[in-house]
């Protein structure tokens, strides 16, 4: 094995790097010793369960990177324990959650991290390129052609995976997709067999095309495959989900319907008993379609979701008195019947929590949504079958089908609130329902984006911590991130005259 090379730009990492690696070891390749092209092409066709053995370690390491790994080496020190990191953070860009006091994440909350010489654009960067770079380490090994089902399906999943980088990517770094197909978007990384990359700011229209080829694709390699119990894997479905996803940043409507419709098969839905007691923290749920399954091995302790967000604990969110709290605007939007209520402290009822250190009243508003479990090992949750219900409801009601959507999301609320009993819905009822459903769970942020929707902190009666009281239109670049000032001195396909402002 020779010696590892540091490599200046972060891109050409990932066009050359052939192994699994996250934090300092993104800037960093190790020349791998199995051969690829013609050789991978005949293991494929004679020996597919010699090239299982190679690619599968290859998958298994993304799997971790992607759940429990830093995307920068520790540099955010607890806020950053891997993907699901990045969910908190971006709903608490929003306005749906409210911060009780001044603490963690506070920078994300007020934008202030956003400009190219800091920590967290580069580390958003550097996390979801180093799934890229992880993904095509195994794509690049499977022949297309290959026969064997456990090889398209390992295949399916790295596909997955990279789709979802590039969506979190081009919604980071430029305007939504709709009025800004022409504008430049993120580098475009592939594999050598795909075509060539493309390293500088390549067009929205472009990017989101590989995206949904990526997820098509996925999907067909995936088709048949049974993940079996395993919630933690991509299937199918949750293929679908993600590219539904997609579907609806682009306006693609009747798309979006069908592939949300295709990917709620085979799950059901928590009832109102089950939704206003379950702690979002068991991946063996009905309802989950993907998550992670955090064990004694793999929980990241005081640096978690649960940490942060969990109110029962010892963590910040909890025993510290960082808590976070839906906002009081969209809490109104709940029904004296809605059995979702419960998931927080409603306003003038005392909920008082026992820590280590004594009884203690929380505020109004607080999260008792996520709930703790012993160990630090509460599971994350990636996709539930609820948000299929709402995404088809939401496309149909863009189609004006206002009927046929309140019909869809009937099916959802009768287990959520019996006195719901709409014939027909608008777009933005539905929103509502969303913003309510998935509080917390990392679609906040991005439905303001794609929506574009302002938020809004400041108004009477406002919950919001007084120094996060702010209000931004939508389309305000200040919402987005600027590419980090490493990539245009390290990236001679970038220029920084194309920074975004």
């Amino acid at each position: 094995m020779q010696d590892m090379k540091i490599i200046k730009s972060l891109i050409i990492a990932l066009f050359a790097a052939t192994v699994v690696s996250c934090g300092e070891d993104y800037l960093t390749t190790n020349p791998t010793d199995v051969a690829t092209g013609d050789a991978m092409n005949e293991l494929a066709k004679n020996n597919p369960d010699k090239l299982v053995t190679i690619v599968e370690p290859l998958l298994k390491g993304l799997y971790a990177d992607f759940q429990t790994k830093s995307g920068t080496d520790g540099q955010y020190q607890h806020c950053d324990y891997g993907f699901q990191s990045f969910f908190l953070m971006s709903d608490i860009m929003s306005d749906d959650m409210a911060l009780h006091v001044n603490g963690w994440f506070k920078f994300d909350h007020l934008f202030d991290y956003r400009d190219e010489p800091y920590v967290r654009t580069f580390g958003y960067w550097n996390f979801f390129y180093t799934m890229v770079n992880n993904a095509n380490a195994i794509i690049e090994k499977i022949p297309d052609e290959s026969l064997d089902a456990e090889l398209h399906a390992i295949k399916g999943q790295a596909l997955t995976f990279r789709a979802l980088s590039y969506s979190y990517l081009i919604q980071m770094y430029q305007q939504t997709y709709k009025g800004n197909e022409n504008q430049p978007g993120v580098p475009l990384i592939i594999t050598t067999s795909e075509g060539e990359s493309r390293r500088g700011r390549v067009p929205v229209a472009d990017v989101y095309d590989q995206i949904e080829k990526d997820y098509l694709k996925a999907i067909n390699f995936l088709d048949g495959w049974d993940r079996g119990t395993d919630k933690g894997r991509i299937d199918k479905s949750v293929a679908q989900g993600l590219l539904s996803r997609t579907y609806l940043v682009m306006n693609e409507w009747q798309k979006a319907i069908d592939m949300a419709k295709a990917a709620r098969s085979g799950y059901s839905l928590m009832n109102t008993t089950e939704i206003a007691t379950d702690g979002f923290n068991e991946i063996n749920n009905k309802e989950w379609m993907w998550g992670a399954d955090i064990t004694g091995e793999t929980t990241t302790m005081f640096a978690s979701l649960f940490s942060f967000l969990c109110s029962y604990d010892a963590g910040y969110g909890g025993a510290v008195g960082q808590y976070r709290k839906i906002d009081a605007r969209l809490f109104s939007n709940f029904s004296e019947t809605d059995a979702r209520r419960k998931q927080f402290a409603n306003p003038g009822e005392k909920v008082v929590i026992t820590y280590d250190t004594g009884d203690r009243q929380v505020p109004d508003y607080t999260n008792l949504k996520f709930k703790k479990v012993a160990g630090w090992e509460a599971d994350y949750v990636f996709m539930r079958l609820s948000e299929a219900y709402l995404t088809e409801a939401e496309a149909l009601a863009h189609l004006n089908k206002n009927g046929e959507a309140a019909s869809v999301l009937k099916e959802l609320m009768v287990n959520r609130d019996p006195s719901w009993n709409k014939t027909s819905v608008t777009v933005d009822e539905v929103y509502t329902q969303r913003r309510l459903e998935l509080w917390g769970e990392g679609f906040s942020f991005f439905d303001h984006l794609r929506l574009k929707k302002d938020i809004i902190r400041n108004y009477e009666g406002s919950n919001h911590w007084v120094g996060g009281r702010l209000d931004f239109k939508a389309g305000d670049w200040t919402l987005l991130y600027q590419i980090p000032r490493r990539e245009f001195q390290e990236n001679d396909q970038m220029d920084e005259s194309e920074q975004n402002p």
